[in-house]
């Protein structure tokens, strides 16, 4: 079944995925402009391209003038349903045409201004006044003289306005920032959005564009192909949830299943003097005997251990199974200590900490070198504050030490140290690893020295794997140090086993 929390998310999934569609949407325009503008371009140049292809086939050296030449012009003129007529200009007169009676004629009010001044191609609108109609034309410098190709307006704006509409967008054709052909009824400004491309080999660009109802359409359009996609991954997502949930039922009902039968315990992984290699202590980090999985590591759990307040039960099986192991250690060392992983939220719990020193005053041996640590990662209120307080005050008069775990990683380090009571700081592992070969790392570590000394703190090297690493931290006169390098995690049996052999190689035992 779905909750309405699940519903909910599916909501929000919903309309994410329509806004990521409505991105989408605006990406494929975009690429839309780009593609149809550049393909514009191509069929303009192309055009005129052709055209300058085309006099090249006329013979300048002779008459220009000649029958033969006009026959030619002609020819091109048939041949293409753009051009209506192709003059040969000098001054501002033409000197010869297609047209006969075109010779000698003065076209000064058809020319653009200062034309002498024009070194390269021309594209411009002008009052034909031959036909007392606007025209496109197009010039071309030769020689020392221009020619000049007539162009159907009409059929250009036709087959821009055109070229829009198949592209189902705005289109228009201009130069120097003025019209030439396309969309007349849109400007710039009504486009949401557009694009201009300028031909690399003559006078003109295109713009492409989209306005409101052009760009609602490219949304409707895809409208059902998005709703369907929508649908499946919203469909998908309350799968995952619905199997998520399951799992996560699942999982929390087989991690009270291993409570009950007591599948989870602590694995010892041993503290040791940086001086002298001796196994001062050991943490206790929690591992599960699963009955099908075997020995699981808590990465595997712990988060909906937290989430559902298990942990809180585990911690205090572990607690208890502290007090027994403790008491088969005692028997080889008096001193050696065990240390427990809690949460700030366990100990600012008054009726918690009550349970935690109900099993202290149960088990004697955990009366004294018992260590509970909490990480500087845990955040808490300053209402928190006063209660966490109380609780460490509390499990202290049982005889219990704190340390503070992962110092140097959290942003209040120092005021951690002054608002609570730390006999111990374990230093984060990140800044042993790095300790070898960076600058910054060195200077942190010393400052957590500094500090330690200025607290009274004794200090522990977390994460130590190698020689370089272990004679660093002894060089900064660390006084612990525990990690791969000295054991990994073990069991009990095989904790008292290896502890043992230390002791007899220590001469303390025979």
């Amino acid at each position: 079944m779905f909750t309405s929390r699940n519903l909910q998310l599916a909501a929000l999934f919903f309309v994410v995925a329509v806004l990521i569609d409505f991105a989408w949407v605006a990406i494929q325009t975009d690429q839309k402009m780009d593609d149809a503008a550049q393909r514009a371009v191509m069929h303009i140049d192309n055009l005129f391209s052709g055209i300058e292809k085309k006099l090249t086939v006329i013979d300048t050296i002779d008459d220009l003038c000649n029958s033969k030449n006009k026959q030619l012009l002609e020819d091109i003129i048939f041949d293409s349903i753009s051009i209506k007529e192709i003059s040969y200009i000098k001054g501002n007169t033409i000197i010869c045409s297609d047209r006969t009676r075109q010779h000698n004629l003065n076209i000064s009010d058809e020319l653009p201004q200062s034309l002498q001044l024009k070194t390269g191609r021309i594209t411009y609108i002008a009052n034909d006044q031959r036909r007392n109609m606007p025209a496109l034309f197009y010039l071309v410098p030769y020689q020392d003289m221009w020619i000049r190709i007539s162009l159907h307006l009409k059929y250009i704006d036709f087959w821009v306005s055109d070229f829009g509409i198949r592209n189902n967008m705005k289109a228009q054709l201009i130069h120097d920032r003025k019209f030439i052909a396309g969309d007349t009824e849109i400007t710039n400004s009504e486009l949401i959005n557009h694009l201009e491309i300028t031909s690399k080999h003559y006078p003109f660009s295109i713009v492409t564009g989209y306005d409101a109802a052009l760009m609602l359409k490219a949304f409707r359009d895809q409208l059902l192909l998005a709703l369907m996609i929508i649908s499946l991954l919203t469909a998908l997502l309350l799968a995952l949830l619905y199997s998520y949930k399951r799992t996560r039922r699942t999982l929390e009902s087989e991690i009270q299943h291993g409570i009950t039968n007591n599948e989870f315990t602590g694995y010892l992984q041993p503290i040791i003097c940086c001086q002298t290699n001796q196994w001062l202590g050991a943490e206790i980090l929690l591992r599960w005997q699963h009955p099908i999985n075997g020995i699981t590591s808590p990465a595997e759990f712990i988060t909906i251990a937290e989430n559902t307040g298990l942990i809180n039960d585990i911690t205090l099986k572990l607690l208890a199974e502290a007090g027994r192991n403790k008491a088969t250690i005692g028997k080889l060392s008096q001193s050696h200590y065990l240390s427990l992983n809690v949460t700030a939220s366990m100990i600012a719990n008054p009726y918690y900490v009550r349970k935690l020193i109900n099993i202290i005053r149960h088990f004697p041996s955990l009366q004294s070198g018992l260590v509970l640590e909490f990480t500087e990662r845990e955040t808490f209120t300053d209402d928190q504050l006063a209660q966490l307080q109380s609780g460490m005050t509390r499990l202290r008069k049982e005889g219990v030490k704190w340390a503070l775990d992962d110092f140097g990683s959290g942003y209040s380090g120092l005021s951690r140290l002054q608002q609570l009571s730390f006999e111990i700081l374990k230093i984060d592992r990140a800044f042993v690893a790095a300790s070898s070969n960076e600058t910054i790392a060195h200077s942190i570590l010393d400052s957590i020295c500094e500090l330690a000394k200025r607290f009274n703190c004794v200090l522990v090297a977390e994460g130590v794997e190698t020689k370089e690493q272990a004679e660093r931290v002894r060089l900064l006169g660390i006084e612990c140090c525990q990690g791969y390098l000295f054991a990994k995690p073990m069991s009990m049996k095989h904790y008292i086993q290896q502890f043992k052999q230390t002791l007899i190689q220590d001469g303390e035992i025979k």
